[in-house]
């Protein structure tokens, strides 16, 4: 679900949509990237550990920070993969509600790193965070005055 989360928010967001123009915007976009796959992979790495410490009453400091750090560095280079683009400066009222709503989700989830309770509490806790997080997206692309500008190429 953690996967699953991290997709739909870079397909909701960034997918399909261009750089803001060629230059710093464009190698923002582009390098913005990387942080993202990294992130999805140590995310993933992070779960066999989860699965190996299932029955321990707290999770092992190395697998809570490697899995909540790798969404918290996730999420900020999602924020730098949506400002170069060309619908952040031409949607603001859903793209910068949603960046803040980024980054505190990215501060909650270094807290439940630092909480680090059992495996399956720290899923259910990130899970719940980002799904709080898509959510709110929602309701904010679900409050513009014609949602379907919001979309690639609209406008």
């Amino acid at each position: 679900m953690v996967g699953f989360a991290f997709w739909w928010t870079y397909f909701d967001f960034a997918g399909r949509r261009l750089p803001k123009r060629p230059g710093r915007s464009l190698t923002q976009w582009a390098f913005s990237h990387l942080p993202v796959t990294m992130s999805i992979a140590a995310a993933g790495a992070a779960m066999v550990g989860l699965i190996e410490h299932a029955a321990d009453a707290r999770t092992p400091e190395a697998t809570a920070w490697l899995l909540t750090g790798s969404i918290a560095v996730g999420l900020v280079a999602f924020i730098v993969t949506m400002r170069s683009l060309q619908d952040y400066d031409r949607v603001p009222m859903l793209y910068r509600p949603v960046t803040v709503a980024m980054l505190l989700a990215a501060a909650g989830a270094l807290l439940i790193g630092w909480w680090r309770p059992a495996p399956w509490l720290i899923a259910l806790s990130l899970v719940a965070l980002l799904s709080a997080l898509w959510w709110f997206a929602v309701d904010r692309w679900l409050r513009l005055d014609d949602p379907h500008n919001a979309l690639p190429g609209g406008g």
